[in-house]
């Protein structure tokens, strides 16, 4: 297989893209890291929060270290059992729990906007992108889009929408198998891109900020 050697690179007129292989999903990874570190020195919460970075997304998270497989659930039932805590106190913290699922999304492609919802175009640097999906593609659903959205509103963050067009598959992300197997409410969003899954792939320099700002008021609510 051949891949793109090459850094990263701002570009456009104003420096206003990143220009880079891997940002899917690299660049909701950095973002994910980077908000989850600024707020590691805070008073310590009421909750714990958890990153968890999964391997094979792309071929189907069928492994033992893909979101399809038990680790995620044992090492967050072990976490509690160590603190003291009961299988019920496991059970009880799962459910009161909210999820992130953070991926890339496509952003509306200026020779293919049929592809996306009329009411629902994706521009690069207009900030996070909540997914929604009637056939469960993604997971969001009403309270987990409203907990993420309270959080951008904190952040000042705008906030936009992938609901795939009627007719055209859509992708899915590890979301759906994270709250069918852990029965954990969950959110789908992201940043947009263009070229995703080619050797170089293009995103928005402001997007980057933005979705480190919203995360960061989601694992520390005002």
């Amino acid at each position: 297989m051949t891949y793109d050697l090459a850094g990263g690179a701002l570009t456009g007129l104003n420096e206003e893209f990143v220009s880079s292989g891997r940002l899917d999903d690299l660049g909701c990874t950095h973002a994910s890291v980077s908000a989850l570190c600024a707020v590691a020195g805070e008073p310590a919460p009421q909750h714990v929060s958890t990153l968890v970075l999964f391997d094979n997304e792309e071929i189907g998270s069928v492994s033992a270290t893909g979101a399809r497989g038990a680790w995620l659930g044992r090492q967050l039932e072990r976490s509690v059992l160590a603190r003291g805590g009961t299988r019920d106190d496991f059970l009880r913290a799962v459910a009161g729990s909210v999820h992130v699922s953070a991926d890339m999304s496509h952003a509306t492609h200026p020779n293919y906007p049929d592809r996306h919802e009329p009411e629902h175009q994706i521009a690069l640097n207009g900030g996070p992108i909540v997914k929604v999906s009637a056939n469960v593609l993604y997971a969001t659903d009403a309270k987990t889009h409203a907990a993420f959205l309270l959080a951008a509103e904190q952040a000042e963050v705008p906030v936009q929408y992938f609901v795939n067009r009627s007719g055209v598959r859509s992708g899915s992300t590890i979301g759906p198998y994270v709250a069918a197997g852990l029965a954990m409410p969950t959110v789908d969003v992201g940043n947009p891109a263009l070229a995703m899954h080619s050797a170089r792939e293009l995103c928005g320099a402001a997007d980057s900020e933005m979705l480190i700002a919203a995360l960061k008021a989601f694992l520390s609510p005002a």
